[in-house]
């Protein structure tokens, strides 16, 4: 516990409510010299403040979806303290990789600017998480609404596919029937391995809407990956959409036994159930049997509080201690206007059975820390799996105001940092080559633009391509990278960007190609 009170400290004194820009880095040649054991990189490094930065090279064996090689063994313009400059060097000698033609290359670069956390909740839209949940709250059941519950998975696809997050589709088998679970993962850039999940379940019971039950935190869900996606971390974030949770967690029980990597330590879960429904009418909180004994002091705020259904129960086993603190102390700082009762239930909760009714409890029995987050469905909700759970009931500040502090706790766990990078394909250096030089062709629309754009790349090299939009003063007002690897169709934010022209540059390998861009 007191590990995370620190973290979460340290966060809070080092967010700046200014936004820095992020640094930004450019590799700009390579040389593999593979009877040496040697990479040397050439990299330009720049950063609108000019801010001294960290930098850091990691290596990707398996195409860019993880980072997690062995790239020790660096010397020249690594570590803190590296001024803004063009020619920067790394040498990398390599052990251990046989094929260093498969392997891929990140220069990272951290400015010390770790992005405001209250700038990130502040995203979080009540209009937004409204438009979401009405998409998702319609019948949605493998049985009597399959094509509802195809419509959930597939916004669930299509907005982490447009948050260029790494999407994953995992088929469950069940009842004769197959549904995925959908899996968004962010990377981070430093400690990769350790993860946060963010979840909801998007099933339904039979014939029902399920606002509450559970397009409240599907549609959370949507909105943290949609906010966070847009920032750089240095541990990494899942949003996932189980399937199959009414019939029995089948979907996250198939995901805790079958699709975590070896590799990857769990920080913590965060699992949405039900988070909509709030009443500040006395007596509309009830309190399961034993509940008095198991957690006195639980109960007696709620009683005096008159028994009112005005708050979010975050709910842990005796192991998920310091993951219920550090959501507290979220809530506390960035949400203060949400209230919360936190209960650990001793073991892993087999003596409160109430308390296992979602997707937290298999990864409570597999050993990781998770919540669930519940405004306590049939405690409160009337309508539980009823045909009155519609969007009608649901209170939306309180809705948006769980999501913020769900937010709020995945950003500090997996600790924002104002980072770019640059990667790069060794396959294209292997024998001494140098970083290719073709522009790319684009075409961008809607333009004029709003809120986002849509980039459709053609001839470029077979390289990723650095995204970056420039306001006529010169100054970086949004960037991301385009994977090559996912097509040639890629969504770009606009979050934020004032009405005006503004110039798209598009950079694959040493080529570029600048393209006007009107915000209206």
């Amino acid at each position: 516990m007191r590990a995370y009170l620190l973290l979460l400290t340290a966060l809070l004194a080092t967010a700046s409510p200014a936004q820095n820009h992020p640094p930004t880095v450019q590799i700009t040649n390579a040389v593999v010299d593979e009877g040496a054991g040697t990479v040397i990189l050439t990299y330009d490094l720049s950063d609108a403040e000019g801010d001294a930065c960290t930098v850091w090279l990691s290596a990707s064996t398996d195409g860019g979806t993880t980072f997690l090689a062995d790239a020790n063994g660096t010397t020249g313009d690594v570590g803190a303290g590296i001024a803004p400059g063009t020619g920067r060097t790394i040498i990398w000698t390599y052990s251990g990789i046989p094929a260093i033609q498969a392997v891929q290359v990140r220069v990272v670069a951290d400015d010390g600017h770790a992005p405001d956390i209250q700038t990130m909740v502040d995203q979080i839209q009540e209009q937004a998480l409204a438009e979401r949940l009405a998409q998702v709250a319609i019948p949605r059941h493998h049985g009597s609404a399959p094509a509802g519950l195809a419509a959930v998975r597939d916004t669930l696809v299509n907005t982490f596919t447009n948050a260029g997050l790494q999407v994953t589709t995992i088929p469950v088998n069940f009842a004769s029937t197959s549904v995925d679970n959908v899996v968004g993962r962010q990377p981070g850039l430093e400690n990769e391995a350790r993860t946060c999940i963010v979840d909801a379940h998007y099933d339904a019971v039979a014939n029902v809407a399920g606002a509450d039950d559970n397009a409240t935190g599907v549609a959370a869900t949507l909105e943290i990956a949609r906010v966070l996606a847009q920032y750089t971390f240095k541990r990494s974030i899942r949003y996932i959409g189980f399937c199959f949770e009414e019939l029995g967690l089948i979907g996250a029980q198939h995901y805790v036994q079958n699709s975590i990597p070896a590799w990857e330590q769990i920080d913590g879960v965060l699992n949405m159930e039900m988070i909509g429904y709030y009443s500040d009418e006395p007596g509309s909180q009830s309190i399961p049997a034993g509940f008095n004994v198991l957690f006195p002091d639980a109960t007696a705020a709620i009683q005096a509080n008159g028994n009112r259904g005005d708050f979010i129960t975050v709910v842990g086993n005796a192991a998920s201690q310091p993951l219920i603190d550090a959501y507290l102390q979220a809530a506390s700082t960035y949400v203060p206007d949400l209230n919360t009762i936190a209960l650990a239930t001793i073991a892993n909760g087999q003596i409160t059975p109430d308390l296992r009714r979602s997707d937290h409890a298999p990864f409570w029995d597999a050993g990781h820390q998770a919540l669930m987050l519940t405004d306590g469905s049939n405690f409160r909700n009337p309508y539980y799996h009823t045909a009155n759970d519609v969007v009608a009931t649901i209170h939306m500040p309180f809705l948006t105001h769980v999501t913020k502090a769900t937010l709020a706790t995945a950003a500090m766990l997996a600790e924002p940092i104002n980072a770019g990078y640059d990667v790069l394909d060794l396959s294209t250096v292997v024998g001494m080559h140098a970083h290719d030089a073709r522009p790319c062709a684009a075409e961008v629309f809607p333009n004029p633009a709003h809120d986002r754009i849509t980039i459709r790349l053609a001839r470029c090299s077979n390289d990723d391509v650095v995204a970056e939009l420039y306001d006529m003063q010169g100054t970086k007002v949004a960037g991301r990278m385009l994977y090559a690897g996912r097509g040639p169709v890629h969504d770009m934010p606009l979050t934020g960007i004032s009405t005006g022209t503004y110039m798209l540059v598009l950079r694959s390998g040493e080529g570029s190609t600048s393209i006007k861009v009107e915000v209206q």
